[in-house]
């Protein structure tokens, strides 16, 4: 009805005083004899101005105006804008427009000079009138920022089901991942809603052709068949010069501008895990043509492959773990950093990358050792706190990751193969390391030439000094190397830890061991046939209560507890256990699994000991006001993930007081072969032994005994047995803690098909003297973000710079004309000045040049 549509104008514009309408009798017969809501006024205009005018002005200032002009439009017709009287005021309002899309056209303030937008609007005024559509474009009315490619993606928009304007590349991405066979119904939907739009699906069809060189086609079921194969084909060989049998390069795409559309659709695929894995689907499902096998076939496992999907990376990390990780482990390491970037999964196959490269770290390590023949125990002391340690670290790491890879994998019988080799590997490298050191400590006349505190002085030389309120952590086969990385998780707490080595007794049991870092005045072995024992002060401490007990013979209010009493995190059970001015807590996770588990139970107490301890120990700080807190342990121990056949085992053939797999108690004091005996006082601070000796195999050896424990096991000289760890722990109340410094390692920076790979350094591990820093990273023109601003943690704590290296992926996500633009790093705290700024060469403008 004419008269609603009069209304429907002053109701979509409050501030609408007059109305126009020129030129429309018929019109103007229909509305003589109509009825108005109050505060509207239809005025048929006669000819007098003058009167028009001053009650437009006065009598009816307050009224809405229908003012029905019996002439031409002065806005159609410019030649009569100067001759009429009311052209101020027509300017100021509105004409009617009896045509719909010409009234929607003035109603919503939009260009009517834009014939582009204009033939738009004509065509599918209907569905613009659409409350749904009212809804979406109305904030563009509003701004005066329509155009007719928001239009275009709009309606795009609309019919996938989004309430907001996408840009073109989501749009992409959504429109092939409704592709899938998952998704069909999805897809169906939205075709038939586009149908009813040619503009539209026009201007899809030329986007596509524009970027891919071809475009949907909907008489196929999959319809993006033809897009996602030259989608899969160019993420994949884009960096290579094509080969002649490559039969596939009719796919390539060479336009620089379209490669790096293609390269934005692709890393917005990529940027969420829930969109990679579809991505990946898809490529299998409609990408199927494009058979990574021929790829890898024309190309070679080694070709520099722009994007790495899963059934493309299989054979790539297979060559790695069966040709190269034991004798090129660098080129293992930086072919899989590679990988990881360009493969974008967070699955599987991730997992085996990273499993790849521990153990390549692993070989990188053990190759960079060099003799193990040193002149001095103290020597092998220094290197074992140095890079000894990480030998053990990555072994125990690689065989953590390893029992979280699915077995339903692939490669899996590779990853077994590997598995294998390493372990044996380890255990001849731990043997000679072994061999050498107790070589060196026979030669040199005995264990006191070890230079360390000894286990047994622990309380005299640190805890007893101190007046002041100590915790003191006592973890049960926390090896040195266990606590390297706890120190590591420490470090990133305000307070400040110190680790140094000191030297257990023999036999490193926990019988012997642990009773030996509570004060004491006497040590004495106990016991009788072949079951021993060792008394402190004449008392067997086997029970926590025994423990405290004798520690408050030492010092007024000791107390010994559990670490599972403070680890329930009682509030007011903790006050009053730290009360107390000297705690012992002991601690046992790893000598408790050790024994009676597996491979991956013993990996897995480790990480259990380091997660619980690193809680633990700012919580302490933090919570009950002590100042300083030692973390130590009774022994280390040995792991090697393999089987131990009984003609492996040496065989014990004198007289013994007691016997396990890594020692034995003797009277006896007659040199064996591959067998090292130490006079028991010597090592233990025993009084009563004066006639027994404690004899150990060379090296890493298993003696055969009856008490079992093979893969873990203790009790023996080799150095992850004997040194122990000692942590020491401050809190710290303010954070004087400097953050660790960033550089990039490429020299000459290039973007290549819109993307830019290069390295940061992270140049110091953090430490109790460097706290971690978060940066911001992209590349920048005209100082606005043209890649997406990537942050990145430094919060790396091993201590070898390979191992502080950080993959950087940034890609273009708007077109950019400059040839230079700018690597800019922000500290997360600092958006003004930046850490790095460096100039990147923009080589995506130049044209790939290849020939067929």
């Amino acid at each position: 009805m004419v008269q609603d549509k009069i209304y429907q104008y002053f109701e979509r514009d409050p501030e609408l005083k007059v109305l126009f309408i020129f030129n429309n009798e018929f019109l103007a017969a229909e509305l003589a004899d109509v009825e108005w809501r109050t505060g509207y006024r239809y005025v048929d205009f006669k000819g007098d101005w003058f009167t028009v005018k001053y009650n437009l002005d006065n009598d009816w200032q307050y009224d809405k105006v229908i003012l029905m002009m019996h002439q031409p439009s002065p806005l159609q017709v410019k030649s009569l804008q100067a001759t009429f009287p009311l052209m101020d005021l027509l300017v100021a309002n509105m004409e009617y427009h009896s045509q719909d899309y010409a009234a929607f056209i003035q109603q919503n303030g939009l260009p009517d000079t834009d014939k582009k937008m204009v033939r738009f609007i004509e065509k599918n005024i209907q569905q613009l009138q659409s409350d749904k559509m009212q809804k979406l474009f109305a904030p563009y009315y509003q701004d005066k920022s329509i155009t007719t490619d928001k239009f275009v993606r709009g309606f795009l928009s609309s019919y996938m089901g989004q309430q907001r304007i996408l840009d073109w590349d989501a749009i992409i991405v959504r429109l092939l991942l409704m592709g899938r066979d998952s998704e069909r119904q999805k897809q169906t939907d939205f075709f038939i809603k586009m149908r009813g739009c040619k503009d539209v699906s026009d201007a899809l069809k030329q986007k596509l052709t524009d970027i891919f060189g071809v475009s949907y086609d909907e008489n196929t079921e999959a319809k993006v068949g033809a897009v996602v194969k030259v989608l899969k084909y160019n993420a994949i060989v884009q960096n290579l010069a094509p080969v002649d049998a490559d039969n596939y390069k009719q796919n390539r795409i060479n336009d620089s501008l379209a490669l790096q559309q293609m390269n934005r659709i692709l890393e917005l695929a990529l940027s969420q895990e829930k969109s990679a894995k579809a991505l990946m689907e898809l490529f299998e499902e409609l990408g199927a043509d494009i058979r990574d096998e021929e790829l890898i076939r024309w190309y070679g496992t080694e070709a520099n492959f722009y994007f790495v999907p899963e059934a493309l990376c299989l054979p790539i990390i297979k060559t790695l773990l069966e040709k190269k990780i034991e004798t090129e482990p660098e080129i293992v390491t930086n072919r899989v950093e590679d990988l990881l970037l360009k493969h974008n999964d967070h699955g599987v196959m991730a997992q085996v990358m990273d499993y790849a490269l521990l153990v390549a770290r692993f070989y990188q390590k053990a190759l960079s050792l060099g003799s193990l023949t040193l002149n001095t125990p103290d020597e092998y002391v220094m290197r074992y706190q140095e890079d000894y340690y990480v030998v053990d670290q990555l072994y125990r790491q690689a065989e953590e990751l390893y029992f979280k890879i699915d077995p339903s994998c692939e490669l899996f019988t590779t990853i077994q193969q590997t598995k294998g080799n390493l372990d044996q590997n380890y255990a001849k490298l731990c043997n000679r390391m072994n061999l050498e050191w107790t070589r060196c400590i026979k030669d040199a006349g005995g264990m006191q030439e070890v230079h360390l505190l000894r286990q047994y002085d622990f309380y005299d030389e640190r805890i007893k000094p101190i007046q002041k309120k100590v915790v003191v952590i006592i973890s049960d086969a926390l090896r040195y190397e266990v606590a390297q990385e706890l120190i590591g998780e420490l470090a990133k707490s305000r307070h400040v830890a110190t680790l140094k080595p000191a030297l257990a007794m023999l036999p490193t049991e926990t019988k012997y061991c642990k009773p030996s870092l509570l004060p004491h005045n006497e040590l004495k072995l106990y016991g009788q046939g072949d079951k021993q024992d060792m008394a402190v002060d004449n008392h067997i401490l086997d029970t926590t209560e025994k423990r405290s007990d004798h520690l408050q013979r030492y010092r007024d209010g000791a107390i010994c507890v559990p670490f599972e009493t403070v680890a329930e995190y009682n509030q007011d059970k903790n006050r009053e256990i730290f009360k107390h001015s000297l705690v012992y807590i002991f601690h046992d996770v790893i000598d408790k699994t050790g024994h009676d588990g597996n491979a991956k139970q013993v990996t897995q107490a480790c990480h259990e000991a380091i997660t619980e301890l690193g809680t633990m120990i700012p919580k302490i700080h933090a919570s009950y006001n002590v100042t300083e807190v030692y973390v130590t342990s009774d022994h280390g121990f040995l792991f090697n993930d393999i089987v131990f056949a009984e003609k492996d085992k040496h065989k014990i053939e004198e007289d013994t007081l007691e016997r396990s797999s890594r020692y034995y108690l003797t009277t006896s004091d007659k040199e064996v072969n591959g067998i090292i005996k130490f006079p028991l006082d010597e090592v233990s601070a025993m009084v009563n032994v004066g006639d027994v000796f404690v004899a150990v195999p060379q090296g890493t050896n298993r003696l055969a005994a009856p008490s079992g424990g093979y893969m873990f096991t203790h009790g023996g000289a080799a150095m992850q047995e004997l040194i122990i760890p000692v942590i020491t722990s401050r809190q710290e109340r303010a954070d004087n803690k400097q953050p660790v410094g960033v550089m990039v390692l490429d020299r000459k920076l290039s973007m290549q098909a819109s993307r830019l790979r290069f390295k940061l350094l992270q140049t110091e591990a953090v430490s109790m003297d460097m706290k971690e820093r978060i940066v911001n990273v992209a590349l920048y023109y005209n100082d606005e973000a043209v890649t997406p601003i990537k942050t990145i943690p430094l919060d790396k704590t091993d201590p070898s710079l390979d191992n502080r290296k950080i993959q950087v992926d940034l890609t273009l996500n708007r077109n950019v004309d400059a040839k230079v633009l700018q690597l800019k790093v922000f500290d997360m705290t600092d958006e003004l000045n930046p850490l790095i700024k460096e100039n990147v060469t923009n080589n995506t403008l130049i044209e790939n040049d290849f020939d067929f």
